[in-house]
């Protein structure tokens, strides 16, 4: 059984994933060949690799809306890992020009998929992860990933340069859920935050839940993987 249905909610995140998707993609008019070769906040991973990421994870997403659908339960990527791995350092140096197109089509062709999506909303996924994951609830986890990795881009002119560029309206909807999620994995469900970091701002809060944000002493939460 998938999560319950909230209208209410998943009309707001749905807004805010498609205003996350049009920041990114006026953000991206800016991008060049030289950046797309520069390294990202990401060890390993260039800016273009982080697209092809934001590419490629839209397309895993639409590919869960269609098959839930028509009733069925898929992989998030053909071939798991190994193969999400293998096609992103595929295309990771095409020029700014591929990218951007790339990512647009990746965007509306999800767009369209959660637009047209009915008995689909109440599915679900092989995640990546090996986990199961609701249907209803991906759509949180696409405005999550194209905040987060906008951010990773790591360049100011491509509005993207850690966790102070994610926007507020996104923060506000998922930290409560990320800190819920980090207090659940304590004693009997219960795993408060450490002093230093209920005292962030809620933006480095966040991101320190999810890998982005490290403190002295203390190993970041990771919950983002």
């Amino acid at each position: 059984m998938g999560s319950t249905f909230d209208a209410a909610r998943v009309n707001r995140v749905i807004e805010g994933l498609a205003r996350s998707h049009q920041k990114l993609l006026l953000d991206l008019e800016a991008l060049t060949d030289e950046m797309v070769g520069l390294p990202s906040l990401l060890e390993g991973w260039t800016v273009g690799h982080v697209l092809a990421h934001i590419t490629q994870q839209g397309d895993s997403i639409r590919r869960i809306f269609l098959a839930a659908e028509q009733g069925q339960i898929i992989d998030q990527y053909e071939g798991g890992m190994l193969a999400r791995v293998a096609a992103i350092e595929g295309v990771a140096q095409r020029s700014a020009k591929e990218h951007v197109v790339d990512v647009r089509r990746s965007i509306y062709d999800l767009e369209g998929a959660i637009a047209s999506a009915r008995q689909g909303w109440f599915g679900t996924a092989r995640m990546v992860s090996g986990s199961i994951a609701s249907v209803v609830d991906l759509p949180l986890r696409r405005w999550r990933e194209v905040e987060v990795h906008h951010g990773d881009l790591g360049l100011s002119e491509l509005g993207g340069d850690g966790p102070e560029s994610w926007s507020l309206d996104y923060v506000r909807h998922d930290l409560p859920g990320m800190t819920m999620q980090f207090k659940a994995h304590g004693p009997m469900g219960f795993n408060d935050l450490p002093s230093q970091v209920r005292t962030l701002a809620p933006a480095q809060r966040l991101g320190w839940l999810l890998g982005r944000v490290s403190i002295e002493g203390l190993s970041p939460a990771g919950l983002m993987g």
